[in-house]
């Protein structure tokens, strides 16, 4: 029997939800008073002294690190490591939406994603399962319940049902590898679950809110964005010239942005779309989930391909006597151990990806100013050109400046994540605003300090010239070291996600004797198979700016212009004005046109 919890506040002491007392008293269910309004249902926790403030104590009196709040570092953490279950390759079932069952949503009970192979969220609510998920209380973890926490997660008018002291959060934290939550607090924060109603095809449908603020939307989404595809920047800037490269390079930011913006739309029209492939299942049906599918895969494929050639080629320029293919096959034993990681730990080592990338801009900018000669210089510009020198150039210059704006795949989960969905625009203008400085700036810098002579990746042209400190060169080598081992894991973990599922290796423990070491064995064999295809791929095709202009022309394209467009022409059939129905046609003719062109030019030259 579902009762309300009362409206009196408690304090440390005092009998709390846990308590026979109060058993029945596990779940609220808040009703709006306007019926536009979803409903929310809070999911009460173990209040004791040592879990529990009613208020949010002084930043002074906290040790530094350890700042409570919804932007607390163990939030962003708990945020940045659902981000990363986002990037998946669902697999194919005539489902129209991928993380319900009979509208019943599932979801991971370590990242409180939503997950293809979750478990279903009534089950776990209506048998109070939520005591095994919770943290164990230490003086460092300290459950969530401020006023102000869950301030307006879908409307500012229903502020004032969802304030009262009353309402109870639940705390859940990734676990590592199997252990106690209690093992990563102190940097992973407890995670408050916050259920609410909507109505779906006539339904009510019960989900889990989001739960991402703004700031960490925005920094999963110049996660997703900023990547190893600005190192080609500036030989897309050589290929194209200025006149020609630094227009195209904006109206391609611009685009893309735009077109995140038509995804979003299309978001709204139902609350449980929820991936890139349900948009896809509703314009095209069963046929789309599985076109999807293969382009992410192609897509995966492709980076974890450009990770290991970008590691080999960085390697070699530092010490040319070891050739590319065996730098390579030293990739393929560095890299293939941390596949077998949980992706708790995944998610934080990849972290140093994005911290890579942007130290490598600054370093590279740094550099230009201790050379006073070019090439290699910011003080004496190298010879460059405003014009593309050949057909094939422009070509090649169309997918490598596209494709540093390739994750529209991921856009649709961070909205869902986000607690106020409504500001999603407004992060993704943020989220363009840096994104396209630090590219723009890249491409500039890169193409100032080479001109013509630029290698396909910038950070190979540093290495090969002489002339700066020497710490710059095993610095910038460090950290092109880096971005691999922290991000061709979780490139490889879809795929591997893949094979799992086909081959039936989920869950091998149910298994004993010879059935569980053959399933072992097997399942070790997957993760090798895998980071071995990227080496031999990497092999087969070295040219990094190749494999980036494939990147962007074939797949960003697609992804990022030309299906949001159908999908919102489809899907938002009923709003969309004719204006913004011939902007999605002449979007998708000439993006057409540019990806068939851009692929061919990378493929053939």
């Amino acid at each position: 029997m579902v009762s309300p919890v009362d409206g009196s506040p408690r304090v440390p002491g005092s009998p709390g939800p846990g308590s026979s007392a109060s058993r029945a008293q596990n779940i609220n269910y808040r009703e709006s008073h306007d019926s536009l309004h979803p409903n929310f249902i809070a999911i009460p926790v173990e209040r004791t002294p040592h879990s529990v403030r009613l208020r949010r104590d002084s930043l002074l009196h906290n040790p530094l690190g350890s700042f409570k709040g919804v932007n607390s570092l163990g939030r962003f953490a708990s945020s940045f490591s659902r981000a990363q279950s986002f990037r998946t390759i669902e697999p194919l079932s005539q489902h129209s939406r991928s993380y319900f069952r009979d509208n019943d949503e599932l979801f991971d009970r370590d990242t409180l994603a939503p997950s293809y192979h979750g478990q279903r969220l009534s089950t776990v609510v209506q048998r109070n399962e939520f005591e095994p998920l919770r943290p164990k209380p230490s003086n460092d973890s300290i459950a969530i319940d401020e006023q102000g926490d869950y301030d307006a997660i879908d409307d500012s008018s229903f502020v004032q049902s969802y304030r009262s002291p009353s309402v109870y959060s639940y705390g859940a934290t990734g676990n590592l590898i199997g252990g106690d939550a209690s093992s990563f607090t102190g940097f992973q924060e407890a995670t408050p679950l916050v259920l609410k109603k909507v109505e779906a095809k006539g339904k009510v449908v019960t989900v889990i809110a989001g739960q991402s603020t703004a700031p960490q939307t925005i920094f999963n989404s110049v996660n997703v964005l900023i990547g190893i595809g600005l190192l080609a920047l500036p030989l897309g800037l050589s290929h194209s010239g200025w006149l020609l490269g630094i227009p195209a390079l904006a109206l391609c930011a611009y685009l893309t942005f735009n077109s995140a913006e038509l995804l979003s739309r299309c978001m709204d029209t139902d609350p449980t779309l929820m991936t890139y492939s349900d948009l896809a299942y509703v314009t095209f049906g069963p046929k789309g989930r599985a076109l999807i599918s293969l382009l992410f895969s192609l897509d995966l494929m492709a980076s974890g391909v450009s990770l290991i050639v970008l590691f080999a080629d960085s390697l070699n320029a530092l010490f040319p006597s070891i050739s590319i293919i065996h730098f390579k096959v030293i990739a393929f034993l560095v890299l293939t151990p941390p596949s077998f990681l949980p992706l708790n730990i995944l998610s934080l080592v990849s972290l140093a990806g994005i911290t890579s990338t942007i130290g490598v801009v600054i370093v590279i900018f740094l550099c230009g100013f201790t050379k006073s000669t070019s090439p290699g210089s910011l003080i004496e510009f190298a010879t460059t050109n405003m014009f593309p020198n050949s057909i094939p150039d422009a070509l090649i210059a169309i997918g490598i400046l596209m494709a540093p704006f390739g994750g529209h795949a991921i856009f649709p989960n961070l909205k869902v994540d986000m607690r106020h969905p409504h500001k999603f625009k407004d992060c993704l203008k943020v989220t363009y605003s840096i994104t396209f400085l630090t590219d723009m700036s890249m491409a500039i810098i890169g193409f100032l300090m080479f001109g013509d002579a630029v290698k396909d990746e910038i950070t190979k042209s540093v290495l090969l010239t002489k002339g700066y400190p020497q710490f710059t060169y095993w610095l910038i080598c460090a950290l092109m070291a880096t971005v691999p081992f922290s991000k061709t894991p979780l490139n490889a973990r879809p795929i591997i996600s893949i094979f799992d599922m086909a081959l039936r290796l989920q869950d091998i423990s149910e298994f004993k004797g010879l059935a569980y070491g053959w399933r072992l064995t097997l399942k070790i064999s997957v993760r090798i198979f895998v980071n071995a295809l990227f080496v031999i791929i990497a092999i087969m095709f070295p040219a990094f700016d190749k494999i980036i202009a494939f990147m962007g022309a074939g797949l960003c394209f697609l992804l990022c212009l030309i299906l949001p467009a159908i999908f919102y022409m489809t899907i938002c059939k009923d709003t969309i004005t004719n204006r913004e129905r011939v902007e999605c046609w002449i979007i998708i003719v000439f993006s057409a046109i540019f990806s068939v062109v851009g692929t061919t030019a990378a493929i053939l030259y």
